[in-house]
């Protein structure tokens, strides 16, 4: 494309999550029985079951045997409360509770809360399951510091540690599979996910992620109206894009056309992204690839959806940031490169031709990205 033949700029959040290899994620049981579900769910925080646990965030953790008498004290504080306050008021000083501190599980409790309040960095990928088969499962992030948080509601008169957390998603419980499933169900207050399943739940929770050799993108749809047509105008922008990059990687710098694009991929079909469907509505299509081509996709696509691409349907440059991820991330880098590489080989008029396809997807069926164009 002639930059000559447009006006205007967009700038493309790809709101991208850049995933670790060694980033772990965690379960955190919202109590006994599952009590705290709805509690954590409104208020955005989690905590473990230890009321009056007063702790000191701006210095490093407690010594273990301070924190088992804490526990302890805590554990009574929480049956006393249970039993309506019946009986006396368990002692605030923890000299009371030397000798008490020898029962095993105390060791795990006294780990569970050196992993919550000092060990989780913002950012941690949080998972609190539903109690019932066709609950909810929330996923989420940690936010900010730990604290101390009262609720009278339910620990009146005492505080307990908390750290914030922002649901990005939830998805039922019955939907995850088996080998998910039977971790939601494991006692322990927290446990750190097994490492072969963080994939599953980053589907769940993320509309683009970038994870060891796997880049997905997500492209949602509102109605629950969806004719053939309107999957083949959506398929249309993909498949032209697709074709376009492959082009890229094989070394042209001239412009290439659609039919031209399109067979390239026929004839390498194994270059176009995997695609996941869901129809429900709100139903979506998800774009897997061992490369940044989803990413790179769903960039164009909300760019040509954009009100900024104007009477054209296409801008002279597009800009690519991530403000889910540090500046300078590699993976947006590489999204930056292949787009700006994608647009030099586009012809105009192909271009204004797939925008028209997805814009009339966009009309039908509500098609978008959770990416943001300005």
């Amino acid at each position: 494309m002639k930059h000559s033949d447009f006006v205007g700029r967009v700038t493309v959040d790809i709101a991208t999550r850049m995933v670790g290899d060694q980033e772990d994620i965690y379960i955190v049981q919202p109590g006994r029985r599952y009590w705290l579900y709805e509690h954590f769910r409104r208020s955005r925080h989690i905590f473990l079951e230890f009321p009056g646990l007063d702790l000191e965030f701006s210095s490093p953790a407690p010594d273990d045997r301070v924190l088992r008498q804490m526990v302890v004290r805590s554990v009574a504080i929480s049956d006393w409360l249970q039993d309506d306050k019946t009986g006396p008021q368990p002692a605030d000083d923890l000299n009371a509770y030397i000798g008490k501190d020898k029962r095993k599980r105390l060791g795990r409790y006294v780990g569970a809360i050196k992993r919550l309040y000092w060990d989780m960095e913002p950012g941690t990928i949080i998972v609190v399951p539903g109690p019932n088969y066709y609950d909810e499962v929330l996923i989420g992030e940690i936010v900010g510091k730990p604290k101390m948080l009262r609720n009278e509601a339910i620990y009146p008169g005492y505080a307990t540690p908390a750290r914030k957390i922002e649901w990005l998603r939830s998805k039922p419980r019955a939907a995850f599979s088996r080998d998910v499933r039977e971790k939601f169900g494991t006692p322990n207050p927290i446990m750190q996910l097994d490492r072969s399943l963080r994939k599953e739940i980053l589907r769940a929770g993320y509309d683009q992620y970038a994870f060891e050799n796997e880049f997905t993108a997500r492209l949602n749809t509102s109605e629950d109206e969806f004719s053939s047509l309107d999957d083949y105008n959506i398929q249309t922008f993909v498949n032209y894009v697709s074709g376009v990059l492959l082009a890229l990687e094989g070394g042209q710098t001239t412009e290439i056309s659609f039919l031209d694009a399109i067979d390239r991929l026929r004839r390498d079909p194994d270059a176009a992204p995997e695609l996941k469907l869901n129809i429900n509505s709100i139903g979506f299509q998800r774009l897997i690839d061992q490369t940044v081509k989803p990413l790179v996709i769903a960039a164009l696509l909300s760019a040509a959806l954009s009100a900024n691409a104007g009477a054209q349907l296409a801008p002279p440059t597009i800009a690519i940031s991530n403000t889910v991820a540090a500046g300078g991330d590699e993976c947006t880098i590489m999204v930056s490169e292949k787009v700006e590489g994608a647009l030099k080989l586009m012809r105009l008029q192909d271009w204004k031709m797939v925008c028209e396809a997805a814009r009339d997807a966009h009309n039908a069926t509500g098609l978008s990205t959770t990416m943001r164009a300005e």
